[in-house]
């Protein structure tokens, strides 16, 4: 099946909100997603594919510096790369628009995020004691990484 990657807007907010449900055990409302894609401020990027949202992540830029909010892959997509090239095609426009960092932070227990953020180009900085609280029983901290652009 092919796909297309396209910028969100806030009528993707309820399909954005749908699908971090199914990532996340604490997602955001769908009145959250559409204030997100509404800042000039934040930078999205979805996979679309026969008109259904598979794969997205949400950038907010601030001051020459850009942090991941979320990124969210539908589960039974997982594995395929989308994320990678998501976040690959964000970095190089936020490169390109004169960004020098990128930070998020992600919880201790996802080993895949973190594999993929550190493949990326991302190290970790610090973290987060007991950050993290949904969908555990015991809070988990949060890692913080970065990584630089330019400069």
């Amino acid at each position: 099946m092919t796909h297309t990657l396209r910028a969100l807007t806030p009528s993707d907010a309820a399909a954005a909100a749908a699908l971090h449900a199914l990532a996340f055990a604490d997602p955001w409302s769908e009145a959250s997603f559409a204030a997100q894609f509404a800042d000039p401020a934040a930078l999205t990027l979805g996979h679309v594919e026969e008109g259904t949202l598979i794969a997205f992540a949400l950038f907010r830029e601030v001051a020459g510096e850009a942090d991941l909010l979320t990124v969210a892959t539908h589960p039974d997509r997982r594995s395929q790369g989308l994320a990678r090239a998501l976040l690959i095609a964000l970095t190089q426009t936020l490169a390109a628009r004169g960004v020098a960092r990128m930070t998020l932070d992600v919880a201790e227990d996802n080993a895949a995020a973190r594999q993929l953020y550190t493949s990326l180009g991302f190290t970790e900085d610090g973290r987060r004691p007991r950050y993290y609280t949904a969908g555990g029983a015991v809070p988990v901290d949060a890692v913080l990484m970065s990584m630089r652009l330019q400069g």
